[in-house]
């Protein structure tokens, strides 16, 4: 039973808001999303990686059997480099076995649609409302307003509205008004692009197999291609940019941006007989974005917390942008649970309850996110050839490292976040059992060994 004297206002009906939505319903917490779009899973030619750690906390919301029913599991992982050598890996079907979950993809609209459908109480998800300005007052909640004139009132804010977020814009000008230097110049311009990257879907190639994820790397680029159910190729495409960009300076690309980039890399080879420009003449949609990085340090003030792409963006070959936001949900249910459980006075929680909260919220996933995006950041370097290191590394030690790129993966999905007022799903695997201290202090540089795990869209 929901408790309507703590309201929390979701901004954002992205697969974050919406996991969100679903952790905190199962925690009886009342909560409303407003969503700036008409509709919530528009057609964006993306696909999304559901991997152990975001599909254990599906499983715990009754939701990974309906993402189970539109993927094709995966059981091979093959690297293709310009000179014709590969290597292969077991590492999805380890997965499978050490967990109990499989790598999943699915479209990223079919995920929303999921998360969208199955929330019992629809009528609190508003679409077409644009958030414009926040108003905190001390000791009675927040007022959020949208363009449209409405006003929605609550206990807490949470930013989930990407990466161009206005929650974020709001929660930075109001420490600037309050706590000046809180949030510095270097931190508002901390999101940096050197990378952009295609996305899209394509009709099936036989000579591409189901089960069987390739990656194709090369000079300033990559591809990876994941064949899919009812006949359809995912794939993205990396491409290393003639400039780091900063955020607010940043291009836009348009579909004719993305049809030149894809018309010049048709002779990309990617395997067997199998050229980029297959892919290209059987495509159905594509889109093209550039690829931010970063990791916020300041996650909330005040009654505002932001998550997901609002305070980490990573790049794609990780497949870890959309699990990470869903570990974000999860372990901020996981603490108004707990405080809203312990409160002593009316299930409500004054603005210090509220910081202690989002203090632990943000301490948690900061140093857990740091972790992957550091591995992400190194990986997409790898396979698009950065510099001679990389190049090295992922020619000549990574097909010869034995099981040690996976062992790294694996102890990093065992410290993964999970709802702790649910039971554990029965279908858990032994891998789960959490990494020591020691473990989860990996140095970077170790990274480098996960450019054999490649997994498309965030």
């Amino acid at each position: 039973m929901e408790d309507p004297r703590f309201r929390v206002i979701i901004v954002g009906g992205s697969i974050a808001g919406l996991s969100l939505a679903h952790c905190l319903y199962k925690a009886g917490i009342d909560c409303t999303v407003l969503e700036k779009r008409h509709e919530i899973a528009p057609q964006e030619g993306a696909s999304v990686a559901i991997l152990p750690n975001g599909g254990r906390i599906l499983e715990q919301l009754g939701l990974y059997d309906a993402v189970e029913r539109l993927t094709e599991p995966l059981d091979l992982s093959h690297v293709r480099f310009p000179d014709g050598f590969h290597f292969s890996s077991d590492y999805p079907s380890t997965l499978r076995e050490r967990f109990g979950f499989s790598m999943a993809f699915l479209e990223r609209r079919q995920l929303l649609q999921i998360l969208y459908s199955s929330f019992p109480r629809k009528a609190r998800i508003h679409t077409d409302k644009t958030v414009v300005r926040i108003e905190q007052r001390e000791g009675s909640g927040v007022l959020v307003y949208t363009q449209d004139g409405s006003c929605y009132a609550g206990a807490l804010v949470v930013g989930a509205d990407g990466i161009h977020s206005n929650v974020r814009t709001e929660m930075w000008r109001m420490a600037d008004l309050r706590r000046p230097g809180l949030v510095t110049e270097q931190e508002k311009n901390g999101m940096t692009a050197e990378y952009g990257c295609i996305f899209g879907i394509s009709s099936a190639i036989p000579e591409l197999k189901l089960g069987h994820q390739i990656t194709s790397v090369d000079n300033g680029r990559s591809i990876i291609v994941v064949p899919a159910r009812r006949g359809r190729l995912f794939w993205f495409m990396v491409l290393k940019l003639d400039t780091t960009y900063r955020y607010g300076s940043a291009p836009r690309f348009s579909p004719q941006d993305a049809a030149k980039w894809c018309e010049q890399l048709k002779d990309l080879h990617i395997w067997d007989n199998v050229d980029f420009g297959h892919l290209w003449q059987a495509r159905e949609t594509y889109s093209m974005t550039l690829l931010e990085e970063n990791v916020f340090q300041t996650w909330h003030f005040g009654r505002i917390v932001c998550i997901g792409d609002n305070m980490h963006k990573m790049t794609p070959n990780l497949g870890q942008g959309a699990n990470c936001a869903i570990e974000d949900a999860a372990v901020l249910a996981n603490e108004l649970h707990r405080a809203l459980k312990s409160a002593s006075h009316d299930h409500s929680l004054s603005d210090q309850e509220i910081d202690g909260v989002l203090g632990r919220f943000s301490k948690t996933q900061i140093a857990r996110v740091r972790t992957i995006f550091q591995a992400s950041r190194i990986v997409v370097r790898m396979h698009t050839s950065d510099n001679l290191f990389y190049r090295l590394v992922l020619r000549y030690y990574v097909p010869y490292a034995g099981k040690r790129p996976m062992e790294l993966v694996l102890k990093m999905l065992a410290d993964a976040a999970v709802l702790h007022f649910i039971p554990l799903p029965q279908r858990c695997g032994a891998g789960w059992p959490r990494p020591t201290r020691k473990e989860q202090s990996v140095r970077a540089w170790t990274w480098m060994s996960l450019a054999m795990l490649k997994c498309p869209a965030t």
